[in-house]
């Protein structure tokens, strides 16, 4: 048996309200599932946690008290040497590691569509360490605690 379709009169008079309302309704509601369901509305959870992360950084940071000081200015030199693996090269249970005579810092990475990617927190401790070593101005990112951080 075919579906009833409304003539138009029926039309006219808003008889398709009902016939036609159901099928446009699924219609959305499917859209909204695929939509949702493919990820298009919520980033991945690696985005979320390194902007939870970042967010949670900067609140420890910001609220520290500060004494005032003029602009500061240090020239540090690194190399960076990124490997998939620390155990590898020799430092098992690393994720990175700074080296003051080298000047150089390791640490693991992944290559994702051709591009290295770094964890930026990590990168930024060894970086503070090398600020550290190669200044003297800084204070050592492992002793934070020493300064209420």
């Amino acid at each position: 048996m075919l579906p009833h379709l409304p003539s138009r009169r029926e039309k006219a008079a808003g008889g398709c309200r009902k016939s036609c309302a159901l099928p446009a309704r699924l219609l959305f509601v499917a859209l909204f599932a695929a939509l949702v369901g493919s990820g298009c509305f919520l980033p991945p959870p690696a985005t979320v946690a390194r902007m939870d992360g970042f967010d949670a950084q900067w609140r420890g940071f910001n609220s520290l008290k500060t004494d005032r000081f003029d602009p500061y200015e240090a020239e540090i030199k690194i190399k960076v040497i990124v490997v998939d693996d620390m155990a590898a090269i020799g430092y098992p249970g690393a994720i990175a590691t700074y080296s003051h005579p080298e000047g150089a810092i390791r640490i693991v990475g992944k290559k994702i569509n051709g591009k290295i990617v770094l964890c930026p927190a990590v990168l930024g401790h060894e970086v503070q360490h090398a600020l550290e070593y190669q200044d003297g101005e800084f204070a050592n990112p492992d002793k934070l605690e020493e300064f209420g951080y």
